[in-house]
């Protein structure tokens, strides 16, 4: 198992002030927070990042300032671009930052769905696996890539790429089936890719998860991978489920904008989505606030 990838990394949210640029130090104030924190590490630019919409210079200062201040953490940055030339330009871009950078994290192309066969995602993930000077990790997020994915079949070719590290799988039926795919390296990392399917992915033998409620809650959700690392699976599986039913009705609610006001309301720094992603409404934050209060996690 790889200890760089086991347990929770926190998909981390791109917080921007009120003129709605990116806010670094905000970033960085988050970043001290989730480090006194059992969380494994950080993914910077992916979706809960809100990547697609910065600037390849907004995102590169995103991904140093992490690099600045992970400590001793994974980091994870994401490099997917919808092209093979745009991805490794930016990956080349990202590997320039210097050591410390752990993985690069490659969503799948989308925007030409029914073209993203098997051939062309073992073609595209080979070409930037053997590019790459730091491990790769496919991201499969059908909910944000025009519904493409990562077929079991290609995952088994792709698994045998030595560079090719895992994958982050936020499908929500495929886990098993990549679990059987990757089946024949020990090195290969399984990470869910959400708190709904993390026991599942644990309880197969996966490596932790990349969680989006750790933006929010990163001392609950990595008390989860601890207590199962640790042989208490009893007490896991109690602890996720009573987790799992608050983030439902809190941070979960909206996507980004759900997320960013739970983080507000919890002490961190998350801001507004960009627009056009609209923010919660006051009625939306205080309802967030009753059920936080309720369960103790924030003050009246």
């Amino acid at each position: 198992m790889t200890d760089k990838l086991r347990g929770i990394i926190i998909p981390a949210a791109t917080p921007f002030d009120e003129e709605g640029s990116v806010s670094l130090a905000m970033l960085e104030d988050n970043l001290a927070k989730w480090g006194r924190t059992g969380v494994r590490g950080y993914m910077v630019l992916g979706s809960n990042g809100e990547f697609r919409s910065l600037s390849d210079e907004e995102s590169l200062s995103v991904a140093t300032t992490a690099l600045e201040h992970k400590g001793d953490r994974t980091l994870i940055v994401g490099v997917g671009r919808e092209s093979l030339r745009l991805t490794l330009g930016f990956l080349d871009r990202v590997a320039g930052l210097g050591a410390g950078v752990d993985y690069v994290s490659v969503l799948t192309p989308g925007y030409f769905a029914k073209l993203m066969d098997d051939r062309a995602l073992v073609d595209h993930y080979t070409a930037v696996a053997d590019h790459s000077p730091v491990p790769v990790l496919l991201y499969v997020a059908p909910g944000f890539a025009n519904s493409v994915s990562v077929s079991p079949a290609a995952l088994r070719a792709l698994a045998e790429h030595p560079n090719i590290a895992g994958l982050k799988d936020t499908t929500s039926s495929s886990m098993v089936d990549y679990f059987l795919a990757a089946g024949g390296r020990d090195d290969f990392c399984v990470l869910a890719g959400s708190l709904g399917t993390l026991m599942t992915c644990l309880t197969l033998g996966g490596t932790g998860g990349v969680v989006s409620a750790a933006n929010y809650f990163p001392v609950q959700c990595a008390e989860i991978t601890e207590l199962h690392f640790a042989g208490e699976g009893h007490k896991a599986v109690e602890r996720y489920l009573s987790l799992l039913r608050i983030v439902k009705t809190t941070g979960a609610k909206r996507g980004v904008a759900g997320l960013k006001c739970c983080m507000d309301l919890c002490g961190f720094s998350g801001g507004a989505p960009r627009l056009p992603v609209q923010p919660l409404s006051v009625a939306e934050r205080d309802d967030m606030k009753a059920v936080l209060v309720r369960h103790g996690l924030v003050e009246p």
